[in-house]
């Protein structure tokens, strides 16, 4: 049996002139590991050799190791270089060529996860004799070695972790040259008492690629695009997580529209302006269910920051069109079920669709919450440095909880500059008390624009036990992340959910 590698990372720093031997060498290693765990029945997953060779020609097998998850690699294109000679590894990684020319040939790889990282992964050239059969091995390099090629060793001492990715334009495919990649994060002091957070930041050249190094070896974050005034939805990015602290290197590709249409802000019947529409031609489709796979009715589906929403038929089907394409967030409301978030891949040429199940809402007992958790969360999303400046009206869990409400807009009641009337359908419409017409009243929901679909409906979607700390803000008061534009006379309606406040960070 004879395994072989190589690899090329494009930009790779340079180092000592042997350092790609070594790596070969300290990844033939691992790959004898690797195959040393692997069950005996996995380690040989092709078929025995069938008929000989034809003459003249010779016969590859063998099995692919994805070293970063510890797995054998399915669906990877093996192929025969210059020649037409191919095949793709099956469920257990395996793959066998026949007919392959004699003479000297290199194996390349082809795979998504491979273009995720930026790495071609090839063979030395190999002779292959008339009537042979060789039985090639091959292994995508572990995580510590590609963050040891990816980074600096100035980088690696600041955390020996990396994230590594693609971001592609959502209409061409093409590489998206000139956005910006944003990564989001949280650093605890050494005691764990304190968070600190951490924004890294990379341009996208013309390769399309991104490299952030010297992460910590454990990190939760949230990842985002922008470009040309556009921005993608956070995905949430994790390194060291479910125990595996040994994983150093998280991978995710995104993808940023060239172009979206912004929908003026346009006035209804009462006066009040719904948020701006961010437009493109996107469409997703799906369906709702609950943990036991039947339909959920009536529940609202929102794309994030985008201000278009919808709501589940009876059976659980919803559609959303008129998209901005790229890396989109879905954010899933129903009452008795808890709030879930989707990342979608939008592309005006083709149509997405998605099947999103939700977890019954289990309620936490307010005894139960650790104080200093949550003053941290609030900390986290800015509430705290806010309320110090006293430029707006501030509840907190306390003062939440001794309100008593049963319904998300009896707690605005006694806030002052804020009417609540009766819409006549078991819910409350929030209008602002310093315009006798009923001046307008935006909401944001944990950072991000709700557009009212019927009045009153933040009531059917919000419950007031899950609200962790509420901010109203009149006109120019409003801080600028929450403003919209043409609106700037409006009352803005700040809530932050438990949910978010104790997200993991």
């Amino acid at each position: 049996m004879h395994r072989a590698i190589g690899y090329h990372v494009p930009g790779s720093p340079t180092g000592a002139p042997n350092l790609l031997a070594v790596l070969k060498r300290l990844l033939l290693s691992l790959i004898l590991v690797a195959l040393a765990t692997v069950p005996a029945a996995a380690q040989n997953p092709t078929p025995p050799a069938a008929a000989a060779p034809a003459a003249g020609v010779a016969v590859i097998r063998g099995a692919i190791i994805d070293s970063l998850h510890d797995t054998l690699l399915r669906g990877a294109l093996v192929r025969i270089e210059n020649t037409t000679r191919e095949a793709f590894t099956d469920s257990l990684g395996a793959y066998q060529i026949d007919s392959v020319p004699t003479g000297m040939h290199r194996l390349v790889v082809i795979h998504p996860l491979l273009d995720t990282i930026g790495i071609s992964l090839v063979t030395p050239p190999l002779n292959f004799a008339a009537g042979q059969t060789r039985v090639i091995d091959l292994a995508i390099p572990s995580g510590e070695t590609l963050v040891s090629l990816f980074c600096t060793p100035a980088r690696r001492a600041l955390g020996p972790a990396a994230l590594v990715g693609f971001v592609r334009d959502a209409d061409t495919e093409g590489a998206a040259q000139g956005a910006k990649v944003s990564l989001l994060y949280y650093e605890s002091d050494p005691l764990g008492l304190k968070k600190t957070p951490r924004v890294r930041e990379q341009q996208i050249g013309p390769d399309g690629r991104y490299r952030i190094c010297g992460l910590p070896p454990t990190m939760s974050g949230k990842l985002q695009v922008f470009r040309n005034g556009i921005q993608t939805g956070e995905v949430p990015v994790d390194i060291g997580g479910s125990g595996n602290t040994d994983q150093l290197l998280a991978m995710r590709s995104m993808s940023i529209s060239s172009s979206v249409q912004v929908v003026a802000a346009a006035s209804s019947d009462t006066g009040a302006k719904t948020p701006a529409l961010m437009r493109g031609k996107a469409r997703v489709s799906g369906r709702v269910l609950n943990k036991y796979g039947q339909p959920i009715a009536g529940a609202r589906v929102e794309l994030q920051n985008s201000g278009s929403a919808t709501k589940t038929r009876a059976n659980g089907e919803f559609t959303l069109d008129s998209l901005p394409s790229g890396t989109q967030t879905l954010e899933v409301r129903q009452l008795g079920f808890s709030p879930t978030e989707v990342a979608v891949e939008l592309s005006s040429g083709s149509p997405q669709s998605v099947t999103v199940k939700m977890a019954d809402y289990v309620p936490v007992l307010s005894e139960m919450r650790v104080t200093a958790q949550r003053e941290r969360g609030l900390n986290d999303v800015g509430f705290a440095d806010r309320k110090k400046s006293g430029m707006g009206y501030y509840l907190d869990a306390d003062a939440i909880k001794m309100r008593q409400t049963t319904q998300f807009s009896d707690m605005l009641r006694t806030v002052p500059g804020i009417r609540v009337q009766p819409a006549g359908n078991g819910t409350n419409v929030v209008t602002s008390s310093r315009n006798p017409t009923g001046g307008c009243v935006t909401f944001y929901v944990d950072g991000s624009p709700w557009q009212q679909m019927t009045p009153g409906d933040l009531d059917t979607y919000v419950r007031p036990e899950e609200v962790a700390a509420l901010e109203v803000y009149n006109g120019s008061t409003t801080p600028p992340q929450f403003q919209m534009a043409g609106q700037s006379g409006c009352t803005t309606v700040v809530i932050w959910t438990e949910r978010r406040i104790n997200r993991k960070r």
